[in-house]
């Protein structure tokens, strides 16, 4: 189950390296990706709260959007079955309808958990946040509650309250989380609860000032800077006052790390990724995991993070994506 299942507080995982020690910083994997055994990392956040309103509205389908290599599609499929909805994803790129045989482990995870996939081209999906094209949607299949590509939406910034919660008090004095960036609910859901939640250092530190970076695995990702400011925006009790105790958060993206483009890797990124999981003995997705650690790496030895930082890299799961068809 996923609406009823409690918050799993899941490990914040150290990393020792002899590269941290030169520059002098703390680095803890917070292991997100051990939250669910199918609906893992942040599409458990994401999902939880939509899954409920679906619920509240007597739908008895879950309609949402995603590409061949998308995580959100895949954990959709899961949660969908788990909680007895049907589930249908409409699928960016219409050559793969008919060759199945060359979907991507994600699609394929996804059908066999009974999502109905209905293909269609890049550019009829390109409507897919346009008023006309989901009322259309929403016409045809009346029982349906539709969830925007990457369960991007007020209903999933709401779920990521227990996992700063969590991160809050496993490490109170953390100075920088590094998260990859999809759609930007993940990111926007991290930015909202750290604004809003008190650390346990307040006492000591009664006004310090913290960093999310957020890392886009897409090309051109300047765009997310203005989705996330309307999810914010948009976001239920996002109005917070500050006080003298309020934790401060300073958020950015680094859009030069997406490494050639969404579900894109070079030899390069390749090579890092299996030195990172063979140096620490923790899986990364290739599609977004990968890349967020890489831009952490370079931050640091570019020389921006400061001495002293106490650093958490989240692990929002995706790790069906790291087979091939």
């Amino acid at each position: 189950m996923i609406i009823d299942k409690k918050p799993i507080k899941t490990p914040l995982t150290p990393i020792k390296s002899r590269l941290f020690d030169k520059y002098q910083v703390n680095v803890w994997v917070k292991r997100d990706d051990l939250n669910h055994s199918t609906v893992q990392g942040n599409k458990w956040h994401k999902l939880k709260n939509n899954l409920l309103q679906a619920k509240k509205q007597g739908k008895d389908t879950i309609i949402t959007f995603g590409g061949a290599y998308s995580n959100h599609i895949a954990a959709t499929a899961a949660a969908a079955k788990a909680e007895g909805f049907q589930s249908i994803g409409i699928i960016r790129g219409d050559e793969l309808e008919n060759e199945p045989e060359k979907w991507s482990n994600t699609l394929t995870t996804a059908f066999n958990n009974g999502m109905q996939f209905k293909f269609i081209s890049r550019a009829a999906y390109r409507q897919k946040e346009d008023a006309s094209f989901l009322s259309s949607l929403q016409n045809q299949y009346p029982s349906a509650f539709i969830i925007p590509e990457g369960g991007s939406n007020q209903y999933a910034i709401l779920g990521f309250k227990d996992l700063v919660k969590d991160i809050n008090e496993q490490c109170p004095e953390w100075t920088q989380i590094y998260c990859a960036v999809g759609t930007g609910g993940t990111l926007a859901g991290l930015i909202h609860f750290s604004q809003i939640l008190q650390t346990q250092d307040t006492f000591l530190k009664p006004y310090s000032i913290k960093k999310i970076l957020g890392v886009p695995v897409l090309k051109q990702g300047e765009y997310l800077a203005l989705q996330i400011q309307n999810l914010l925006q948009d976001s239920e009790n996002i109005k917070v006052k500050k006080t003298n105790n309020m934790t401060d958060i300073n958020w950015k993206l680094l859009t030069q790390y997406h490494d050639g483009g969404y579900a894109k890797q070079s030899a390069k990124g390749k090579n890092f990724q299996h030195s990172f999981e063979k140096e620490f003995s923790i899986l990364l997705d290739p599609v977004y995991t990968s890349k967020m650690v890489y831009a952490f790496y370079d931050q640091l030895k570019t020389g921006k993070i400061p001495k002293g930082s106490n650093i958490i890299l989240l692990h929002t799961g995706g790790l069906q994506g790291r087979k091939t068809p």
